[in-house]
């Protein structure tokens, strides 16, 4: 886990990030690494407003934005 790790609401739309941790209780983190979003998992992040939207290879994932505030990624 990096130390320089920021919340997914801190990127732009357009950038693509690298997830390092889910700062979530274990079932809600359980149910984002089942739908693709897990540690190491590199994402463009393409919406970041009132919900985050999130690029995973072919798919589109929202998430509301208090969901997205404790997810930890870097600049990929």
């Amino acid at each position: 886990m990096r130390s320089d790790a920021a919340p997914l609401t801190c990127f732009q739309k357009g950038q693509y990030v690298q997830i390092e941790w889910l700062a979530l209780d274990e079932a809600e983190a359980q149910r984002l690494r089942e739908l693709g979003v897990r540690e190491g998992c590199r994402a463009c992040v393409m919406l970041n407003a009132d919900k985050c939207i999130l690029g995973l290879g072919a798919c589109r994932l929202a998430l509301q934005r208090e969901v997205a505030m404790r997810l930890f990624a870097v600049p990929a």
